[in-house]
């Protein structure tokens, strides 16, 4: 898919003066430079909302508030070694609605909270702890 660019308002500005001087599609398209269909679009949402900019609000919406995201970071604080998984399902029973685990990640690494592992620690049988610390 291309690379689009918005219009800009004075671009509609000229569109709708134009339309108003009772200029064809094609003469307003030549003059400003855009399809046909582009002024089309422009002249029926002025026309339906009577607006030249865009509305608010378009695109998805966040799960999760900030409020949310600072309870999920509050509960890393007070125990780091927390998995993911359990994050979401105690914010998902809070919530209302499924929050998904990598949701939760995504909101932590933002916070500066990357996933570590502990490191392997090799298991010490009696005889080797005491010799362990007489040798120090």
């Amino acid at each position: 898919m291309e690379n689009r660019k918005e219009t800009t308002i004075e671009e509609r500005k000229l569109v709708i003066k134009l339309s108003n001087e009772s200029k064809s599609l094609r003469n307003i398209a030549k003059v400003v430079g855009q399809s046909v269909n582009c002024i089309q679009k422009i002249l029926q949402k002025f026309k339906k909302t009577g607006m030249l900019a865009n509305t608010e609000g378009r695109g998805r919406k966040k799960i999760m508030n900030s409020i949310t995201e600072r309870r999920v970071i509050h509960q890393v604080k007070i125990d780091p070694k927390i998995s993911a998984p359990k994050i979401a399902a105690s914010t998902s029973n809070t919530l209302g609605r499924s929050v998904s685990a990598e949701t939760v990640r995504r909101v932590l690494r933002k916070a500066g909270y990357n996933g570590r592992v502990a490191r392997k620690k090799p298991l010490f049988g009696k005889r080797n702890r005491v010799k362990r610390l007489k040798f120090r």
